[in-house]
């Protein structure tokens, strides 16, 4: 039954396991992140997040210096009215929403190394709408995401946009609920005018007890114009809900 999940999961995994020819053009990182959901009502709740990216970063002469990026936001969450599918108004958020949408800000920085910080500042509102299907074949359920970033990099103002499709089921395991997922998203930058990176995600949501959840993922990057092009990912994430 869960064989078309499982072939997703395993196609993302390689794809952020692959070992390209050209190393110098890759990087290997941590994402830790740490997320809470405060309910405000039936139809809206708070979300703040705090996350990170930690790597390591070398230069043409052999040397290398640790950095990390750390960003935080706060975001409100609200369910939008369903038209044809009323019954999943009442629904557990995220996973009981048939749409509701997000708008939020979020502040970055680098931080590190003395030659390091100050690498990037950015201040970014966020405006995005959620989707989902009701469980199709082997209890599959399918999440379609549009997002704008409205960007403020080093004083230079941006647009990006984010289009991710996810396919994921809901399992119990020793009473626990556990979601495993896979993803790809495709992000356009006004910078370039172009599409110009793609991100594939494979991991699981684990039920921890009735407040607290973590997700583990392996991700892969790839951006054309960044460097490097392809960055490789553990995130780790760890879910508050109140």
């Amino acid at each position: 039954m869960i064989r078309p999940l499982a072939r997703a999961l395993a196609a993302a995994i390689a794809l952020a396991c692959a070992a390209p020819a050209a190393r110098a053009a890759e990087r290997y990182e941590l994402w830790p992140e740490l997320d809470v959901y405060v309910p405000l009502g039936e139809r809206t709740r708070l979300f703040a997040a705090v996350a990170a990216t930690r790597a390591e970063e070398s230069y043409s002469n052999g040397a290398a210096t640790q950095y990390q990026d750390v960003t935080a936001g706060v975001h409100l969450d609200v369910t939008l009215i369903p038209i044809l599918r009323r019954e999943l108004s009442q629904g557990d958020w995220q996973r009981g929403r048939y749409l509701w949408m997000r708008i939020g800000y979020r502040y970055g920085r680098s931080i590190g190394d003395t030659e390091q910080d100050g690498r990037f500042r950015e201040k970014r509102g966020i405006f995005e709408i959620t989707g989902r299907t009701l469980p199709l074949f082997a209890d599959l359920e399918f999440v379609g995401r549009l997002r704008w970033d409205a960007r403020d990099v080093d004083n230079q103002n941006s647009n990006r946009y984010r289009l991710r499709l996810q396919v994921e089921r809901s399992l119990k395991l020793d009473g626990r609920a556990v979601v495993p997922f896979a993803n790809a998203e495709s992000f356009y930058d006004t910078r370039f005018d172009t599409w110009s990176r793609q991100r594939y995600q494979a991991g699981a949501e684990i039920e921890i007890n009735r407040s607290w959840r973590v997700e583990p993922s392996l991700i892969r990057q790839n951006d054309s114009r960044s460097q490097p092009a392809r960055v490789n990912a553990l995130g780790l994430a760890l879910k508050c809900f109140y």
